[in-house]
């Protein structure tokens, strides 16, 4: 680790501004997923209307626990970073 921070220093001012440019790029891609877990719960919804079958209830459940648990780590990785 030594020999990269020797072949490419970064100035003392630049450390911290560095780490909120990478921890806003991890919220934003969070956020995206987020929004793909709201789309894979809208595509359930319609597929379970047109599609009848038994596994209607189980996939539903799939998809808002998938759901709940981007939100966790959603708000998990907010409040750790």
């Amino acid at each position: 680790m030594a020999e990269v921070q020797t072949l490419f220093p970064i100035p003392a001012g630049l450390e911290a501004p560095i780490w909120w440019v990478v921890k806003l790029i991890i919220l934003v891609g969070l956020l995206f997923y987020l929004v793909f877990a709201v789309v894979v719960i809208r595509q359930v919804q319609l597929m379970t209307k047109t599609v009848a079958g038994e596994l209607d209830r189980t996939i539903r459940i799939i998809s808002w626990i998938h759901f709940a648990l981007c939100v966790g780590v959603f708000l998990g990785v907010l409040l750790f970073l």
